[in-house]
This record gives C-alpha cells, sequence and structure tokens, in this order.
C-alpha cells in the first residue's frame, strides 16, 4: 500500500516538472538585477514556457497552468493580477487550437509562430497598460520585450527540450 502511494506521489512530482520548471524560470527571469529600465524589457520566459509546453507537452502543461503562471508572474513583477495569467491563457488556447499544425513541423516554423504570438502578446500589454494608465505609453520597451523574448526563444526551448527529454527517459506519460 506504501508503495502504491509514493509511486503516485513520484508519478504526480514528474508531472507537475515542467509547471515547476517554469515556474523557476519565471521567478529568475523577475530578479532584480539593477540594471535601469529591466523590468520592461526582461525576456517573457513564462510566455516561452506555456509557447513550448502547449505545443510539446500540452498534457502536462493545461490551461490551469499557464493561468497559475500568468499569476505568479504578476505578482512578481508587480504587474496588476490577472493581466499577465489572461494573456498566457490566451496564448495557451491560441497554441491549442493550432496543436495538428505544429505537428512536424520544422523549429524554423515554430520559432515563426512563436514570434507572431510574442509580439501579439507584447502589444496587447503595451495596450492593457495604457488603458489602465488611462494614458498612450511609450510602444518602445514592450516591442524591445518581444524581439529579446524572440531572440531567447531558442535557447530557452532547448533547455526546455532537456527537461522533456529527462521526462521522456523517466517515462513521465
Amino acid at each position: 500500500m506504501i508503495g502504491g502511494v509514493l509511486e503516485q506521489l513520484e508519478r504526480g512530482a514528474r508531472q507537475f516538472s515542467p509547471f515547476l520548471v517554469s515556474v523557476v524560470l519565471t521567478t529568475v527571469t523577475a530578479l532584480p538585477f539593477h540594471i535601469p529600465n529591466y523590468g520592461q524589457v526582461a525576456v517573457n520566459v513564462a510566455l516561452i514556457a506555456v509557447f513550448y509546453w502547449s505545443v510539446h507537452r500540452h498534457d502536462l502543461f493545461p490551461a490551469y497552468a499557464a493561468f497559475g503562471l500568468g499569476l505568479w508572474q504578476d505578482v512578481l513583477v508587480g504587474a496588476p493580477v490577472g493581466m499577465n495569467a489572461l494573456l498566457l491563457l490566451f496564448a495557451s488556447g491560441a497554441v491549442a487550437v493550432q496543436r495538428t499544425f505544429f505537428a512536424d513541423k520544422s523549429f524554423a516554423v515554430i520559432w515563426w509562430c512563436f514570434s507572431l504570438v510574442a509580439i501579439a502578446m507584447s502589444t496587447a500589454s503595451w495596450a492593457v497598460a495604457s488603458a489602465l494608465n488611462a494614458l498612450f505609453l511609450d510602444p518602445a520597451p514592450a516591442l524591445f520585450q518581444a524581439a529579446l523574448t524572440v531572440a531567447a526563444f531558442p535557447f530557452v526551448a532547448w533547455f526546455l527540450a532537456q527537461v522533456q527529454h529527462a521526462l521522456l527517459r523517466l517515462n513521465v506519460q
């Protein structure tokens, strides 16, 4: 009986790994680096993680995980609670709708699609922030953040692929 419970706990921990890795990466990105205006242009690792897991292991990263990760990101960066949560939920849903399209596509095609999602998310984030502040904010930081996020995608995706391969070696179903 105890062996069965331990097996279920171990299996649950393995299935929770993509979310946990995403939370850790998001937390590291939100650390204060004492670089002027860093927070405005920091790479949106949460978006990369949501996109990656939604394409490759949607079974281990459901929509509520994207929402939870967005809430965590909101708390860390001081954004209005729910803003990033809804944006990441939207990104997860957009990928879910196109999941069959991503099957057997090259990395270049996936990267291109991610760039479109990153630009859309940065634009939406900028629009929401402008509306909440009731003034037209400079769009340059949002566009720069999108460019940095797109540029960082191959490196973060490579790391997440290593996590995915480790999960496959551990036989996570």
